[in-house]
């Protein structure tokens, strides 16, 4: 597929075409064993306050900048860019805060769920999720309704995030025993975080890796870290992740789904190879079959092939589009790449 380079600070969107998708698709091996399905349900309602809504599941916006990294740092400057130029391409309006106001209300909590599992040496880019916060206040969202979090709060602390339960500014803590019961999950008892249940909007910001048993771990088993115990579901993945996302509380709050990949944990989740992307979509389904394309991406730069993950993948993707979370299918997916830097 042929790479555009464009160093405008508001460049022209790109969108790839259905034969350079399904092409590079197939050179990464992401539709191998994988049957899309193609009749979907309706996009779930949206609260009243959402006043931009994606005509058809599927808009994929991957933002890229060649200066996101200076050494081994992250430049928030390029961080905000990137931002800007996703919120702008998804929603289609020229101005990012006016995105940003037409999707999320100040009068609303705002939960933005992470991934900062302990086991892992990446998590989650800081800078990358306190410039979503800065965003969202300068659309009208007071910092004191916003709030990071994940499963435990020295999982947080341990990844850099500034800890704040109840002071001034935006919170950020972990869940901890605070899980409230009433739902199921594989004809098992779940419980969902209070912190969760108590937001009117979700903003999920997963980290790209690579997993053993359900091949990659990306925006729709992030959900993981919002349920009690969730080992009891690894087993079964490739119903669990899709029937997760697919429980009211979830789906009826996640508002916008932003993808770290600015590093990817190819093999292991304590070695990563550098990247320089974010995803962002409404649609989880398309933001993970598209998360699956750039780990391929990163796994070939180590000469690697991503088959097995592949096939993992597959399993849940084609379930989550088969319960109407969204698209598999390359046909249904409109992946728009803005290149800055």
């Amino acid at each position: 597929m042929a790479r555009e380079h464009n160093c405008s600070a508001t460049p022209r969107p790109r969108v790839i075409s259905r034969r350079a998708f399904l092409k590079l698709a197939a050179m990464a091996g992401l539709l191998a064993g994988c049957r899309p399905i193609r009749q979907l349900a309706a996009t779930p309602t949206r609260p009243p306050v959402t006043r931009i809504r994606p005509d058809a599941p599927g808009k994929v916006v991957r933002a890229r900048h060649a200066g996101v990294w200076d050494g081994d740092t992250l430049v928030p400057e390029a961080i905000r860019q990137m931002l800007d130029a996703a919120i702008r391409s998804l929603t289609g309006l020229d101005d990012a805060n006016a995105a940003w106001a037409a999707l999320f209300d100040p009068g609303e909590r705002i939960a933005i769920k992470v991934n900062t599992i302990r086991e892992s040496d990446f998590w989650t880019h800081v800078p990358l999720v306190m410039a979503v916060t800065e965003c969202l206040q300068e659309a009208g969202v007071p910092a004191d309704q916003i709030v990071i979090f994940d499963r435990l709060t020295r999982e947080l602390e341990n990844a850099g995030f500034p800890v704040n339960q109840d002071g001034p500014g935006v919170r950020c803590y972990g869940t901890e025993g605070d899980y409230t019961p009433g739902w199921t999950l594989l004809d098992t008892e779940v419980r969902l975080s209070d912190i969760l249940l108590n937001c009117d909007a979700l903003i999920n910001m997963p980290i790209l890796k690579r997993h053993g048993i359900s091949g990659l771990t990306f925006a729709m088993k992030n959900h993981y870290g919002t349920i009690d115990r969730p080992g009891r579901f690894h087993s079964n993945a490739e119903h669990a992740i899709p029937e997760l996302n697919a429980l009211p509380p979830i789906k009826e709050r996640t508002r916008l789904i932003i993808g770290d990949a600015l590093t990817v944990c190819t093999r292991f989740w304590r070695s990563a190879v550098t990247g320089d992307s974010i995803l962002m979509s409404f649609d989880p389904v398309a933001h993970d079959t598209v998360g699956l394309l750039v780990f391929g991406e990163a796994l070939a730069s180590e000469g690697f092939s991503p088959g097995g993950e592949t096939a993992l993948a597959a399993r849940w993707l084609e379930n989550g589009a088969r319960l109407g979370l969204g698209t598999n299918d390359p046909d249904s997916i409109k992946l728009v790449e803005v290149r800055l830097g």
